[in-house]
């Protein structure tokens, strides 16, 4: 079964869950449902996958102080995406 939208938006905001890749899964999804001109704005992890996978469409990346998130030490960045 193949799911369509039935809305889209100019903007998301988003903190998706960071294992096994699911962040960039998440975000590539949630980039599909940007109207023309939208913006998404996301905190992801800052390794390899997603430098490969989502830094072609970023227009903005901050990396993150390690330890940003509390209890962890994983390398975490913000991106924004423009539609």
């Amino acid at each position: 079964m193949e799911w369509q939208p039935v809305q889209y938006y100019s903007r998301v905001i988003m903190n998706p869950p960071f294992s096994h890749g699911q962040d960039i899964r998440h975000i590539l999804r949630a980039f599909s449902l940007l109207r023309p001109g939208g913006v998404l704005v996301a905190v992801c992890l800052n390794g390899p996958r997603q430098q490969e996978k989502l830094l072609p469409f970023s227009d903005v990346r901050e990396e993150l102080p390690r330890g940003t998130f509390a209890y962890t030490d994983v390398p975490t960045m913000i991106i924004r995406l423009r539609a």
